[in-house]
């Protein structure tokens, strides 16, 4: 496989063990049409007849998932700058004013040396380094950009144990 294709294939497992962990199922549609993954949050409720069952929440979350490494990301104080595909940020953009459920770009960060990226050990499995949520302050608009933009990312959207919940709050209060 490629760098490209190993980095993109961690950031998909590191969302699949933060959604999981929580009680969320991502769902990855059959044809890409920029969206990666679907969040979905489970409930449980009572049947009639007393026993639990199962389901998904109807309100979803659509990804939007990229993979980098430190070398392509810009650390300020409070934010960290990236410079993402137009066409990535014109389908945010998009979503915003006509979807129905937000779309997220989540901005997978890994170490330069692709040697620190996973590690085992008797105790845990470590994938490094973090990762970052990003949708477009409100009354963002298409870029004419041709190929990419820069966006700033706050710190505080570091992706945390409880990022699903957290997330799924923000939009669904």
């Amino acid at each position: 496989m490629t760098e490209e294709q190993i980095k993109e294939q961690l950031s998909n497992r590191f969302i699949g063990i933060l959604a999981a962990n929580k009680g969320f199922a991502v769902d990855k549609p059959e044809i890409d049409l920029g969206i990666d993954y679907t969040l979905k949050k489970s409930y449980q409720y009572t049947k009639p007849d007393g026993t639990l069952r199962w389901n998904f929440d109807s309100r979803y979350i659509d990804i939007q998932l990229k993979a980098t490494t430190e070398n392509s990301i810009i650390y300020e104080a409070n934010s960290i700058k990236y410079d993402l595909e137009v066409k990535s940020y014109n389908d945010l953009i998009e979503r915003q004013t006509n979807g129905t459920a937000p779309l997220v770009l989540i901005l997978f960060v890994l170490p330069v040396n692709s040697n620190l990226w996973v590690d085992i050990n008797n105790n845990e499995i470590r994938l490094r380094k973090n990762a970052y949520w990003y949708i477009p302050p409100t009354g963002s608009g298409w870029t004419s950009n041709t190929s990419r933009i820069r966006i700033e990312i706050p710190n505080t959207n570091l992706l945390g144990i409880n990022f699903c919940n957290d997330l799924h709050s923000l939009f669904y209060p």
